[in-house]
């Protein structure tokens, strides 16, 4: 009898690692997969509303890691795309000195004297001399785009230089999450079916707890970890973001559905003795 149970234990801890390795090799396929469909998706959307098909690399996800600002030769586009109409006396020495690459300290508080004096709210100014000063971060950067109107805010997407480091921290960001969210969709689904939950021994359950799986990424990101972690994605065409997130669940659930199906993930492991 006990060498019975014995070998019943060593046949489960098989099964079980078996288990585990199919888990791991189906999620990490399936949310490759999804995570190419869903950034082909956003390249393509930001790409034809003017924002820069490397945008969603170069600036989206390099954010997490970076602090991604506009160079100082864009200043006076900023300043005029936030509708601050300064006199021509003022922009055409803005200009020359920003397209050098370096505002004096002389020159910077002027212009925030000046800006103070047309009324500019207070924390706008300071946001502005953080610019230019070189101490901007990535929630700066969101507030004053939160000034511009959409097409601003595209246009200054669109004119940040492409930086090769950025996209490849992008591309590395990008494809690591959504291999982790493919590992942790296949535990959960696999899990549950093992579990008799009704509908997932389905290939069609499969695919519609995926698709519910990208949802509830998606709101898990827009507004509980985006805000705090990576405010620039706030502009994001998020009708378009939202989709891209079920089109990877819908992809994910189609792979998971498939490679389950062909390794029986679905079936008793262990018949009743």
């Amino acid at each position: 009898m006990q060498a019975t149970t014995h070998m019943e234990r060593l046949g489960l801890r098989s099964d079980t690692a078996v288990m585990a390795r199919r888990l791991l090799g189906s999620g990490l396929l399936a949310g490759l997969a999804g995570g190419l469909a869903l950034i082909a998706v956003m390249i393509l959307v930001m790409g034809a509303a003017g924002m820069g098909y490397a945008t969603p690399l170069n600036v989206g996800m390099a954010s997490f890691v970076f602090t991604v600002t506009p160079p100082m030769s864009m200043l006076p586009t900023l300043v005029s795309m936030m509708g601050i109409r300064l006199p021509a006396s003022a922009m055409a020495p803005l200009a020359a000195v920003a397209h050098g690459g370096h505002l004096s300290p002389a020159m910077m508080k002027n212009l925030g004297a000046m800006l103070m004096s047309m009324h500019v709210p207070a924390a706008t100014v300071t946001q502005m001399g953080l610019l230019m000063s070189g101490k901007a971060t990535n929630s700066t950067m969101a507030s004053l785009m939160s000034a511009m109107s959409p097409s601003a805010r595209a246009a200054v997407m669109s004119a940040m230089p492409v930086s090769a480091g950025h996209v490849v921290a992008g591309v590395i960001l990008h494809f690591a999450f959504a291999a982790f969210l493919g590992v942790a969709f296949a535990v959960i689904i696999g899990m549950a079916a093992r579990m008799g939950v009704p509908g997932l021994r389905t290939s069609a359950g499969i695919v519609t707890a995926g698709v519910a799986g990208g949802a509830i990424v998606y709101v898990i990101l827009r507004w509980g970890l985006l805000p705090a972690v990576n405010p620039l994605m706030a502009f994001v065409p998020q009708l378009a973001f939202f989709l891209a997130h079920l089109l990877f669940g819908l992809v994910a659930g189609i792979v998971l559905a498939v490679a389950f199906r062909r390794a029986a993930m679905t079936a008793p492991q262990h018949a009743s003795r």
